[in-house]
């Protein structure tokens, strides 16, 4: 990463267009830095959650005094405080767009079934990301990319969330399926923006359990979680004044220009700032709704100790995975058994996930390696309980058995890492950095990566291990 900054200091000049200057107060400190710009995403959510901010300590406030004195209207606090948020951020219409949409889909539902609200979300998800409803996007949003970019993500959330209360509540009887508690559920305002996304039953668990008595030490504990995500937020934004990674995915002929090191660390940050936003776009909201009680999934774990494509589904965004999981993946395992159905299964959630994230080329790359590395790994799990296989690892150590597993996920971790690069950048920057790191610096260069990659395997293997015998000491 340091031969990366170095890089940046020595083209910077070139990305005059995506830096813009930083935080007054390091000239203190004799550092008068530029501050790299060119994530949109981080840039808009930057700047709209400030405001969310405001709006989410004003409803925690009041709710706490609504569960504690006046329950019956926490649902309506709820909703009405959310519309207030959507109308300043996104103005009337498109605002009361995304609040008409869990009655719509409830319509369809009752009229049609569940295959016709996968369809109809679908094709809508899809409609959002496809170039060929430009002039209708034009028109709703009048060109102004930051409105349609929030209405994209907030209705693909409001979509999912719909679809959980659906599926979850298909069972009940109409007393208890409500339409206020899909509004209580979809436009809950702390997790109504970036998510992460908590499945119905769950969110619905920690609404109906019981308002504890008010404790001083378990609101400092939360509050202090709190500021270790703001802590974050912080640290991402100060790291921008000094890595221009952003920027510099924007210009393929500077990044054609970097040697080695310099590749390499540009790949290592793209992933890594990729993690700390999201640890912030998702660490902060659950933990504000902890605040009021609500638990959600976890944070993304450090993609630097992960060295599994299926660790990596399980664990960066969960929420996302136990959507998956629970509405896609088990109900169509059920017809079969057989491991190639599984991996139609897998097959036809990573199509959702292509879908969701846009379908654009970079996305249908990641996507399709994912699904590869997913399969080889699957097979190899169950080749693991076979002939040869199986005599080896009764007859190994358990050190050799570990170091041949290592050895063996090594090109899966390379594919992975070299795949991600494609999704935090676009196809043509990944294509370059993957090509540095197979093809120009020959079979040498090749076999130098797969060692680190070895080492990479062993330490996640080793902190994977720590954990379950931490979690197991603790039982």
């Amino acid at each position: 990463m340091y031969c990366f900054h170095l890089s940046a200091e020595k083209y910077y000049k070139n990305l005059s267009g995506d830096l813009e200057y930083g935080w007054s107060w390091l000239a203190a400190f004799k550092l008068k830095r530029l501050v790299d710009t060119a994530d949109f995403e981080w840039k808009t959510w930057k700047s709209c959650l400030l405001i969310w901010l405001r709006f989410v300590t004003f409803h925690l406030f009041v709710n706490q005094i609504l569960k504690r004195k006046l329950q019956k209207f926490i649902i309506l606090f709820n909703t009405g405080i959310s519309f207030c948020w959507l109308l300043y951020v996104l103005g009337p219409m498109l605002s009361l767009i995304i609040f008409l949409q869990p009655l719509v889909l409830q319509l369809i539902f009752q009229l049609f079934s569940l295959t016709f609200v996968w369809v109809a979300c679908l094709s809508l998800i899809y409609a959002l990301h496809s170039s060929y409803f430009v002039e209708i996007k034009d028109y709703m949003f009048e060109k102004d990319y930051t409105q349609e970019y929030l209405f994209a993500i907030l209705i693909t959330w409001t979509i999912a969330r719909s679809i959980s209360y659906l599926v979850d509540t298909s069972s009940l009887n109409n007393e208890q399926k409500r339409l206020r508690n899909c509004y209580y559920y979809c436009f809950y305002l702390p997790l109504l923006p970036t998510g992460p996304l908590l499945l119905y039953n769950e969110f619905q668990n920690s609404v109906e359990k019981t308002v504890s008595p008010w404790c001083w030490r378990k609101f400092f504990i939360r509050l202090l979680n709190v500021l270790r995500y703001l802590f974050w937020w912080f640290f991402h934004q100060l790291a921008l004044h000094f890595f221009y990674h952003s920027a510099f995915q924007y210009h393929s002929n500077l990044v054609e220009r970097l040697d080695t090191w310099s590749a390499a660390g540009l790949g290592y940050s793209l992933g890594q700032f990729f993690m700390t936003k999201y640890t912030v776009l998702y660490g902060l909201p659950s933990a504000l709704a902890k605040l009021d009680q609500v638990d959600c999934p976890k944070p993304p774990k450090c993609i630097g100790r992960i060295h599994l494509y299926s660790q990596m589904w399980r664990d960066f965004d969960r929420g996302l995975y136990n959507f998956m999981l629970r509405y896609i993946y088990i109900p169509l395992i059920s017809f079969s058994a057989w491991t190639s159905w599984k991996l139609v299964c897998s097959a036809l959630c990573f199509i959702f996930v292509g879908i969701w994230h846009g379908g654009t080329t970079a996305v249908v790359v990641w996507c399709v390696c994912n699904y590869i590395g997913i399969c080889i790994e699957m097979t190899a799990k169950h080749m693991s309980k076979l002939p040869p296989l199986s005599i080896w690892k009764t007859n190994w150590t358990a050190a050799n058995w570990l170091r041949f597993e290592a050895a063996a996920c090594s090109p899966l971790l390379l594919i992975s890492a070299l795949s991600n690069f494609c999704f935090f950048t676009d196809a043509n920057v990944g294509f370059i950095l993957a090509s540095k790191a197979i093809l120009e610096g020959g079979a040498l260069r090749l076999l130098f990566i797969l060692v680190v990659m070895y080492c990479c395997c062993h330490v996640s293997m080793a902190v994977k291990h720590l954990k379950y015998f931490h979690t197991k000491k603790n039982k």
